[in-house]
């Protein structure tokens, strides 16, 4: 499996993730922490209407502050955009108020299978198509057919290079009560957004990404990918939600004009390489985790280390930061200290 570069970060000099590394051991040695941890995993598995409603609208709220910081929403014309793990629907209120134009689909995994309750206010259905599927079994995640029961085509309106904007904001579900849920779904969500993205993004827009740790090396091979595809790349640690978690986003934009822009597609051919691996590969056929070295076709563990460690520090930093502020801040409220 993939590992961290905390150590190599810090020795290079980065006083917070440095102090962040601290802050989460301190709060690691607390048992009395364990109830309150449980309590929260319940309380997202099993969210009830109010509670549904209130994440509907923090994400409303989160995609204010990130589109105020990186304007990622386009606010003339008449944009598209695609919302992968688009319920309870507060990324998709807020840019369909922005821009009064714009039109979406969007892609979640349906209630029964213990998905959110999708929740957008009817004014604005109209300009709104919901799709309820797995975004981990579309055909199109792979590099060749596979005739396999688990598979179904992506919806129609999901075509290719049509999107201004992309949002990937699934997580994987404790509550999924698919009979193919694994372990490993972690990394075959992370990897089939990504697919997705890239295959339905138009030159020149712009991919929202939920990641976390930005010095895992999954994750930081995941930004250098945005960074060399993309005319820039903005790290946002939203303030309104996930203050205390490893959680952010990563904003993409001018997707297809950056340095490696033109190498988008043998870059797609080798994620879907990594998600057939994921969903197919393993000792039993029935998938397994990304192992790092799969993901060396983007950059070698080593070239990240040696030549590209500051930029990926100066991504991280304010991410660092923030996260170590509100968890100590958390854990002196919990009697921790």
């Amino acid at each position: 499996m993939y590992g961290t570069l905390a150590d190599v970060i810090i020795q290079r000099g980065c006083p917070e993730l440095e102090r962040l590394v601290a802050v989460r051991s301190k709060g690691w040695k607390e048992e009395k922490l364990d109830q309150t941890f449980a309590r929260q995993r319940h309380v997202s598995d099993n969210a009830e209407d109010k509670r549904n409603r209130d994440w509907y609208k923090r994400l409303n709220a989160v995609m204010e502050e990130i589109d105020g910081y990186s304007l990622c929403v386009p606010v003339m014309g008449s944009p598209k955009f695609l919302d992968l793990g688009c319920c309870p629907g507060g990324f998709a209120s807020y840019i369909l108020q922005r821009n009064r134009l714009a039109t979406g689909v969007g892609v979640s995994l349906p209630v029964e299978r213990g998905g959110h309750k999708f929740g957008l206010q009817e004014r604005l259905r109209s300009r709104f198509q919901i799709h309820f599927a797995d975004i981990t079994s579309f055909q199109q995640l792979s590099p060749f057919f596979i005739d396999h029961p688990r598979l179904s085509p992506a919806p129609p309106q999901m075509r290719p290079a049509s999107f201004d904007l992309v949002l990937l904001d699934g997580h994987q579900l404790r509550t999924d009560t698919s009979d193919y849920a694994a372990p490993w779904d972690m990394d075959r969500l992370l990897i089939s957004q990504l697919i997705l993205a890239l295959q339905s993004v138009r030159t020149g827009g712009s991919i929202v990404f939920t990641l976390a740790h930005p010095e895992r090396i999954l994750t930081a091979k995941i930004l250098y990918l945005l960074h060399v595809l993309s005319g820039d790349v903005i790290a946002i640690k939203p303030r309104t939600m996930h203050m205390t978690r490893g959680i952010f986003y990563a904003v993409a934009l001018g997707v297809g004009k950056g340095a490696k822009g033109r190498q988008m597609p043998e870059m797609i051919r080798g994620l879907q390489d990594i998600w057939a691996a994921t969903t197919f590969g393993g000792e039993e056929g029935k998938g397994r985790f990304i192992e790092g070295s799969e993901l060396d076709f983007i950059i070698a563990t080593e070239e990240l280390e040696t030549s590209h460690l500051d930029w990926l520090i100066s991504v991280g930093q304010p991410i660092w930061d923030v996260q170590a502020q509100w968890l100590d801040k958390w854990f002196r409220s919990k009697g921790v200290v």
